[in-house]
Order: C-alpha cells, then structure tokens, then sequence
C-alpha cells in the first residue's frame, strides 16, 4: 500500500520548514497528523514534528488542545529515540573502554555513523552497533565473545550479538562481496580508507570514519538497501547532511571511485529526490554529482518514490531454501532495480550470484 500525494507532499513541507530549506506552507489537523504518521513510518517522526513546530503559523485551524496532543504524542517518539540513543551510547562505550585496553582500534558504521553529521544526532534513528577494523576482526570478536551474549556468524559478512542489549555487527566485509566481480574493487577500497583512517587515529578504541569513506559506503549500503530491499526517507535525510557536513572533498578523487565502483548513478537518484523533495541547495552538492542528478530519468524517480512509501515490503531473515527463493522472486517482481540501477539483467544477476555462492572459500584476506 502507498501513501497519498497530498500525505507525501505534507511530509516533504514540514521536512523542508525543519531543514529550513523553506517556509512551510498551510495545514489542516488531518494533514499533520497523515504526515506524523507516515514520519514514523519512514524513521523521521521528530524531523517531521520540528517542522510542524515551526510552521505552527500555518495551522490556524488546530486548537491548543490539539496541538498539545500532537506535541504529547511526539514527546513520546522523542523520548523513546533518546532513551534508544542512550542504551546504544552505554553499549559503544563498553566496547570502546574494552578496545581501549586492549591498543585496538575500530571504525563505527551506518546508523551512529551517519547521525553523527546530523544537527542534533538524537533525532536520526537507530537499533544496532555497526563496527569495523580491516585487520582486527578476530581480535574484537574475542573481545564481544567475553562482553555479549548470543555471539554467532549471522552470515559471511558479519558476526553478532548483544551488549547490553543491543546488536553489535562485527563487520569481516564491508560489502555483498561474494558477487566478486561486482563489488571486490570496492571492498579493497573500502578496506583501505578504514586502515588509513584507523592509522591517523592516535589513540586506540571505537572513531567515525572520515567524509571520503562515508560518501562511498553511503552510496554503497544505499543502493544495496534499495535493490535487495528498500529505502525510506530516513537515507535521504543522511544523504542531505552528510553533503552538507562533509566539508571539502577532492571532487576529482570521488568522481573517479563513483565511476570506477558503479556508485554515479545511484548518488544521482539521491541527490535527485534530495533537491526535488527537501531542499537541498544543489551549490552544496559536487557538480558532476548534478550533472548525473539531472539526468536521471523521472520515471525512474518515480518508481524509486513509490517503492520508498509502499508498506508492502517483506524482510527475509533466515538463510533456508524457503527464503532463498522468495528472495529470488522477489528480485524478479523488482528487476527493474536490477536492471535501471546495476545495469544488468535479472538472469544475469542472479547467474552471478549463484555462481559466486559456490565457489566462495570464505577466506577473509583480499
């Protein structure tokens, strides 16, 4: 099921008057609460809140009654996504004092990664621990063995279990690196900016990635998201503050490692939407990154927006024969992803991958 146009267009208003990329517009109630529902289903809720908050004007029709209710409901969300905050922040720095005295260093990914570059971290939600260390896999695993529970290889990319209770992913691979001529290039890459990044840093435990490798595995982890499953509004809001966070970039540098991994065009489409739906000054943006903004088709927006608001989408969890092949027709039902944003065919996808499953040997050196 997808959302409403009107509902839509609500949502990108409030996000827009919070962002400050505009002055809002006029509400009714049924408006703003349409828009704070679909913000909780698309991780935004409070951003969606600030906006209503400054376009508070622009509501004539809605009694102090009911805006302190809307206020409630939101303080509820907010409580919630700090408390969350909090919990995770607890575990982060039991591995990080762990890590610490043990003279290893790690990277933090995704979720804690990506709030980092928001205005205020807390309103970016998150569930879980993401971390990462080139060369100290074994290492910090041994050290989650001892401080978590449930440890186990939830796949050929990443360990897991709880501290705290909360997930922490042990990354082995930054990528669905099986698919070995897709994506090995970008794994050594991304392997080697993390060893670059660890060795400037002086003292040992859990630090952010710097803006080159996050604008990569941003693009990466996003088009992932999208082609094995789906995106939210939530990337689009990283994407706008990471670009407008990151600082000075060696445009000549990203260009060629976009180009040179398949990534140009899915920083096209978010960049695309990012503009088109929130604001964003495309000044801010590097200019080849326009460039391929502009050319993106519309009916391809268009299908990515609708996949992004659609309820319908179903997670697969397990690994057993019974979701492998769900995943295989579901990949057939979204081969237009495969095709519009790999550029390959569908049969050519999942040749490849079938292919690569097999005569994978698990080995973790490169």
């Amino acid at each position: 099921m997808c959302s409403n146009r009107e509902d839509k267009n609500t949502l990108y208003s409030l996000i827009r008057r919070s962002l400050g990329t505009s002055d809002g517009g006029f509400y009714t109630l049924a408006q703003i609460q349409n828009a704070m529902l679909l913000g909780r289903q698309q991780g935004v809720s409070s951003i969606v809140f600030d906006g209503f908050q400054k376009s508070k004007d622009g509501c004539p029709g809605i009694t102090q009654n009911e805006y302190i209710r809307l206020k409630t409901e939101w303080l509820m969300d907010l409580g919630q996504a700090i408390n969350s905050h909090q919990i995770i922040h607890q575990a982060e720095e039991l591995i990080n004092e762990r890590l610490k005295k043990d003279g290893i260093k790690a990277l933090v990914l995704k979720g804690s990664a990506f709030a980092s570059y928001y205005d205020v971290p807390e309103v970016r939600q998150f569930g879980d621990i993401d971390i990462y260390s080139p060369t100290e896999f074994e290492s910090i695993d041994a050290i989650l063995k001892e401080i978590g529970r449930n440890h186990e290889l939830e796949c050929y990319r990443h360990t897991h279990c709880t501290v705290n209770g909360i997930t922490v992913e042990n990354h082995i691979y930054l990528t669905d690196a099986r698919w070995k001529k897709k994506w090995m290039p970008l794994e050594e890459y991304l392997s080697m900016e993390a060893e670059r990044d660890l060795d400037i840093k002086q003292e040992p435990g859990l630090c952010y990635p710097d803006a080159m490798f996050s604008i990569v595995f941003y693009l990466y982890h996003t088009l992932a998201h999208l082609v094995y499953e789906h995106i939210n509004v939530r990337f689009l809001l990283d994407w706008f503050y990471l670009i407008k966070k990151s600082g000075h970039i060696d445009e000549g540098v990203l260009k060629e490692k976009l180009e040179d991994f398949g990534l140009l065009k899915i920083a096209g489409v978010v960049t695309n939407l990012c503009v088109e739906r929130l604001g964003m000054n495309s000044g801010s943006v590097p200019s080849f990154i326009m460039e391929e903004s502009n050319k993106v088709p519309s009916a391809l927006i268009q299908k990515i927006e609708d996949d992004m608001f659609d309820t319908n989408h179903e997670g697969f969890t397990t690994s057993s024969l019974k979701d492998r092949v769900k995943r295989i027709q579901k990949y057939y039902l979204n081969r237009w992803k495969i095709e519009q944003l790999l550029g390959v065919s569908y049969f050519q996808f999942i040749w490849e991958k079938v292919s690569s499953i097999c005569k994978w040997n698990g080995d973790k050196k490169l």
